[in-house]
């Protein structure tokens, strides 16, 4: 003969026609008082752990709709235990019970089990280690704010001598006819399959008296807790639209290509958050190789040169006159140059712009000898050797005299890394103000 229903709304202390939210701060509460690691008179610990296990029952039944209609209607003989086998929607794990209270010193899962389980200290099961808890649930907060980067092309004459550089950034916005939902009625659908949670509870009977809970994400609504149900003509039930940004960047004199940018809140739509994403805008060098240049250390331009071997070891003066600032330089040597040997100008390479401190990196120089490209006869040798460097149309007062620095003795601090620059946040325009 069938005992008596289980009043699983006495056991857990709330009315009949208590919500959620009561259901599970009233679950909380008795898991608190009575979960068997809290327990340590080994005569109580029996007694709590039946206890435990009632009010998770209790609270497995009333979270899930169908399964507290059906117990309303119905009602539950004892013996008859709830479906452990599928995840029960709204089941709070060990983290939910206790995350306001910063966790509890001593649990953990057990080796092997792959989750938190629910009973623990029985012999034989060994140490229960003090694992650490993800305090949050599964649904993507809705208060972060997305990024993207946008890479924009700039040439060595902007940097050097300033721009204003329109440009124009694709993203995803959000679609007007659904309002970012997907839907022609421009609700969003709670997930089925986690109820709106966005992760799904697996709980197991371990053995006894024992219980283990797991966690994943919700593959269905991939951790948003809703859905598109797809009905929306505009987006086809993506929620966006492809849109272009327009704007105009002001490259001042002498800029510092590694200075980053950022537009807030005007980047690609993220349906779940609702906010659209901040774009942070950054520069990439196009064209080095027109000016026969790479670049080192970030701000250091290097130049190989070719040079005559008469030159080389009869003094020599270089006269540069491709520098992408477009100024001309000569470098007077008064001493022979090896092959390979490198030398240093101060200041000739890029800006860079540190907290208001303009400083510029080093022009680099890599001397090779010019080799003949075939074996030389006698007299053909003699004449390679008296090869040499003609300046006779070479306007030398249009050139800046320059020196060459041992970089051992250069005192200068180095470059110091990429810099932040966020917008004007009243009008929404791009500009540097320093982070």
């Amino acid at each position: 003969m069938s005992q008596p229903k289980k009043d699983y709304y006495e056991i857990l202390g709330i009315d009949r026609d208590a919500d959620d939210d009561q259901i599970t701060k009233a679950y909380r509460k008795l898991a608190m008082k009575w979960h068997p690691d809290r327990i340590k008179d080994a005569d109580k610990k029996k007694e709590a752990e039946e206890k435990f296990k009632e009010i998770t029952e209790a609270n497995t039944v009333l979270m899930d709709p169908e399964k507290r209609r059906k117990y309303d209607q119905f009602g539950l003989l004892d013996g008859e235990g709830p479906d452990f086998g599928g995840p029960p929607p709204g089941f709070p794990d060990l983290s939910e019970i206790f995350g306001q209270m910063g966790g509890m010193p001593g649990m953990g899962g057990m080796p092997g089990m792959g989750g938190f389980p629910f009973m623990g200290g029985f012999p034989g099961m060994g140490g229960m280690g003090g694992m650490g808890m993800n305090m949050g649930n599964g649904n993507v907060n809705k208060q972060s704010r997305t990024s993207q980067e946008y890479k924009v092309k700039i040439k060595l004459e902007e940097i050097f001598n300033g721009c204003d550089k329109q440009i124009e950034i694709p993203f995803e916005d959000v679609c007007g006819d659904c309002v970012g939902t997907g839907s022609k009625n421009k609700k969003k659908k709670v997930c089925s399959d986690c109820n709106g949670r966005g992760i799904r509870m697996m709980v197991r009977q371990l053995g006894p008296n024992m219980i283990s809970q797991q966690q994943s994400p919700c593959q269905a609504c991939e951790q948003k807790g809703w859905v598109s149900d797809g009905t929306c003509t505009g987006c086809g039930g993506k929620c966006t639209k492809s849109n272009k940004l327009t704007k105009t960047l002001h490259i001042k004199k002498n800029f510092d290509y590694q200075t980053k940018m950022c537009v807030r809140e005007a980047g690609n739509y993220d349906s779940n958050s609702e906010r659209k994403a901040d774009i942070y805008i950054s520069f990439k060098i196009s064209d080095l190789e027109d000016y026969g240049l790479k670049l080192v250390n970030d701000y250091d331009l290097v130049l190989e040169h070719e040079i005559n071997i008469w030159d080389a070891f009869s003094g020599y003066t270089f006269y540069y006159s491709n520098h992408p600032n477009k100024n001309k330089y000569a470098f007077k040597i008064n001493e022979i140059i090896k092959s390979d040997e490198v030398k240093f100008a101060k200041k000739l390479g890029l800006p860079n712009d540190d907290d208001g401190d303009l400083k510029f990196g080093k022009l680099v120089i890599k001397f090779t000898y010019k080799y003949p490209k075939t074996v030389l006869t006698s007299e053909q040798l003699k004449n390679f050797l008296k090869e040499h460097n003609d300046t006779k149309g070479i306007n030398k007062d249009e050139y800046i005299k320059e020196k060459f620095i041992n970089p051992e003795n250069d005192v200068d601090e180095k470059p110091r890394g990429r810099r932040s620059h966020s917008p004007d946040e009243s009008e929404g325009n791009v500009s540097c103000a320093q982070s």
